[in-house]
């Protein structure tokens, strides 16, 4: 395939929002688990809200990719999820440790953008929500995975999915961008935590990724300005100086860098994956 392929072999990695098999969490599985490592795949398979938003993906996708996983040589879990829920996030530990005595990665992927609006317009629910599952979510799993990758003593990766809106925000996604910078000021604070167990924590911040959320997005900014489509996509394109969108499996090769022995000396850092988006 081209790509630097790490040594996971004998480690263990969660990756929660994995439910869609066309996103960025499916994608890292898959990556992990071609170098080797044994890969937890969570999801809440189910809609987040009543809110409009792009969903979330369902079981029947997440047990799919767990078997896509198998068919690679390596071994894999599919759990429900609801990470806004603590005995939820704490049952998907403990299955992780119950299966594989072990966890040694974790991909907080998880993320919803819920009822995009202006903030005058915005509906309270759609704010809470969106806080709630990208910050809040990304709380919960770290607080509770730690238990067990500091307990092993072998150190450990934690990577945390923001999104380029974290710093350069646009208008109507205040609650996906504030959710987001949440997510990046939680990794800093969290590396100085966890440095002393050999734990890293670092966010990648994606910019326009061609998944279901980003289509999602696209359509509802067609319908919002009357442009068609293809006239919004290509001004989005007009704006990434690489002139394309990303690929899930993109954000994938740097999130498997991260998590690999070559980046231990690596925490507390924030890294763009936009194809040049921001200096435009």
């Amino acid at each position: 395939m081209g790509w630097d392929m790490y040594n996971f072999a004998g480690k263990v990695a969660v990756v929660t929002g994995a439910g869609r098999r066309s996103g960025i969490g499916a994608a890292v599985a898959r990556r992990l688990a071609q170098d080797g490592a044994y890969v937890v795949v969570g999801d809440i398979c189910a809609p987040p809200s009543d809110l409009p938003s792009a969903g979330s993906g369902g079981w029947e996708e997440l047990t799919t990719l767990a078997g896509e996983i198998e068919a690679l040589g390596s071994h894999s879990l599919a759990v429900r999820v609801d990470i806004t829920d603590a005995v939820s996030v704490q049952a998907m530990v403990a299955e992780a440790k119950e299966t594989f005595g072990r966890l040694d990665i974790l991909i907080n992927n998880a993320g919803v953008a819920i009822g995009p609006a202006p903030v005058v317009q915005m509906e309270e629910e759609a704010w809470k929500r969106t806080l709630e599952i990208n910050a809040t979510g990304t709380f919960l799993c770290s607080k509770y995975a730690l238990p067990l990758m500091i307990g092993g003593g072998r150190g450990g990766r934690i990577i945390n999915m923001a999104s380029i809106a974290a710093v350069r925000p646009k208008p109507f996604v205040s609650a996906y961008a504030a959710s987001k910078a949440a997510v990046v000021a939680l990794t800093r604070s969290l590396a100085q935590e966890v440095a002393g167990y050999g734990i890293t924590v670092n966010a990648v911040l994606p910019g326009d990724v061609d998944t279901a959320l980003k289509q999602w997005g696209l359509k509802l900014e067609a319908s919002v300005s009357g442009a068609s489509y293809k006239q919004v996509l290509k001004a989005a394109l007009a704006r990434i100086p690489l002139g394309r969108l990303a690929t899930p499996e993109d954000v994938a090769q740097l999130v498997a860098f991260l998590a690999s022995d070559q980046a231990s000396f690596i925490t507390g850092q924030t890294y763009n994956i936009t194809g040049g988006r921001e200096l435009t």
